[in-house]
Order: C-alpha cells, then sequence, then structure tokens
C-alpha cells in the first residue's frame, strides 16, 4: 500500500512540474485534436544542466565564432606568405593548416550546442566581428601573433571548462567539461608548445650574426616538410 501511495505522489510530483510530459498533457487538454505548436512545449527539447544556463551556452556560442574569425584570420595569413613575393611554403601550410584546425573545431562546437538543445545565432556575432585583421606580417610577428591566438583561446576554453565544472545542484554538467578537455585543452596545450619554440627559435635566427635570410629559408623549408 505504502508503495502505491509513493508511486502516485510520484507521479503527481510530474505531472506537476516543468516537464515534456505535463506540457503534453495541458496542451492536449486545452486542445483536444488540434495541431500544436512547439512553442507550447518548450520544454520538449534536449536541454538539461548547463545548457539550461545562459552563461554556459552563451560563452560556447562566442567560442564558435571565435574560431570561425580566426579561420579566416588564418587564411588571410596563409594567403600573404603564399604570394609570389614572399613565397613562403612552409609558413603558408602552417597557417593553412590552423585555419582548417579553427574551422573544423568551430564545427564540432556547433554540432554539441545544436546536439544539447541550443541555436546557433549568426547574425548578432557577425556585426560585432573585428574587421582589422592583422595578416601582412613578417616571419617572425605572424609566429608571435598566432601564438597568441592560441593562447587566448586555450584560456577561454579553460574558463568554459572551469565554470561549467562548478556550477552546482541542476546546473552541474560533467558532458560539457569532459568535451571542452578532450576537444580543445589537450589540443591547444600541444599546438601553444609548438607556436612558441617556433617563435623562440626564428627570433634567435632572426637577430643571428649570420645571414638571417638564409635561416629564414632553411626554418620555411622545415616547416614545409
Amino acid at each position: 500500500m505504502k508503495s502505491i501511495f509513493a508511486f502516485l505522489a510520484l507521479y503527481l510530483a510530474m505531472a506537476n512540474a516543468e516537464s515534456c510530459y505535463s506540457e503534453l498533457a495541458t496542451v492536449c487538454r486545452n486542445n483536444p485534436g488540434r495541431y500544436t505548436d512547439v512553442k507550447d512545449m518548450p520544454s520538449c527539447n534536449s536541454k538539461y544542466s548547463s545548457f539550461d544556463h545562459e552563461v554556459i551556452s552563451g560563452r560556447l556560442q562566442d567560442y564558435a565564432m571565435e574560431h570561425i574569425a580566426y579561420s579566416y584570420q588564418y587564411l588571410l595569413m596563409a594567403a600573404n606568405f603564399g604570394n609570389y613575393q614572399k613565397n613562403r611554403e612552409g609558413f603558408q601550410k602552417l597557417f593553412q593548416k590552423l585555419s582548417d584546425e579553427n574551422w573544423e573545431s568551430s564545427i564540432d562546437l556547433i554540432k554539441h550546442i545544436t546536439k544539447r538543445g541550443g541555436h546557433v545565432k549568426f547574425a548578432p556575432y557577425s556585426a560585432k566581428m573585428n574587421t582589422d585583421t592583422t595578416f601582412e606580417e613578417y616571419e617572425l610577428g605572424s609566429m608571435a601573433y598566432a601564438l597568441d591566438i592560441q593562447k587566448g583561446l586555450a584560456k577561454k576554453a579553460h574558463a568554459i571548462h572551469g565554470e561549467s565544472s562548478k556550477l552546482g545542484g541542476e546546473h552541474h554538467d560533467p558532458e560539457i567539461a569532459s568535451f571542452i578537455e578532450e576537444k580543445f585543452v589537450h589540443k591547444h596545450s600541444a599546438l601553444v608548445r609548438d607556436l612558441a619554440g617556433h617563435t623562440n627559435d626564428l627570433k634567435k635566427l632572426s637577430y643571428s650574426q649570420t645571414d638571417s635570410s638564409l635561416a629564414l629559408f632553411l626554418f620555411d623549408e622545415y616547416l614545409k616538410s
């Protein structure tokens, strides 16, 4: 008998709570046999935990848009080194690879946002994108600029991971933390290390007592291999 009362109490609690089932029951009761707009059932989606928290979903959208913006930035830098005047095929290859990786990362983020019930709105972000792009840089400057970009992206990955990890109660979301860690945290760590190494090597070569033009040519050949 006690188990029956417990089941009825649980059923009534579920029916009264804001849930897909309760919303569906309300809509069907008020509009029997009529077409139901999805707006009448806002809880019937795949959002849960942190995706009900506007800070996390907003930061993920910002992060996706940043990857798109930097993908174009790297593409411009690759084109700068790939022209007939500079002819630095190694630098072109590196920045083209970074452009492709940022583009793929933005797609991963967009897929994850939509999988968790979010919507990506491109228009508000395109209006805010910085048009003062920097791409006509010399070799050392471009490498330092790329290092700064990747450090910034790495820090933002840490911020999203930390925010999703510290939220307690119903907003605790280990799935988002796991996604950010797997897709971004480890990758950025390795990439920042590589770019930092390239930047310091180029600095030594650019200010060496020997012919720096030959050193830059050999470094470009190394990047091309």
